[in-house]
């Protein structure tokens, strides 16, 4: 089975970078990919619950990473969840915290990367 390394950088709402990264990672969990899920940087505000998209015409995805996490892994990177003042029990079930190493790990497994 090969490795797919999803890596979110960019925040939920404004550009389609999160759910083209939540898309992607979820398709591919559903084929024969073992599939990772990393939020870093303000991709992190992407597994925060009780999102209110509002009028931004973007629709909220922790309740997809929630239920995406029975597939896959899901990581939020904890320097990124300090630096934009989000705890563990900000975020929704399902989501782990990962000091740097699962990362490090993954990005050597992984026979693709995807960046978003």
């Amino acid at each position: 089975m090969d490795n797919l390394l999803v890596i979110l950088r960019r925040p939920p709402y404004g550009v389609i970078n999160a759910a083209e990264a939540v898309r992607h990672a979820g398709g591919a969990s559903g084929s024969d990919y073992r599939a990772t899920l990393y939020l870093i940087d303000s991709g992190v505000f992407t597994a925060k619950k009780g999102q209110d998209a509002g009028d931004t015409g973007f629709t909220g995805l922790a309740e997809s990473l929630e239920l995406l996490s029975e597939e896959m892994e899901i990581y939020a990177h904890r320097q990124s969840l300090e630096e934009y003042n989000l705890t563990e029990d900000d975020l929704v079930e399902g989501v782990r915290i990962d000091d740097g190493e699962r990362l490090r790990q993954a990005v050597k497994e992984a026979q693709a990367v995807m960046i978003f």
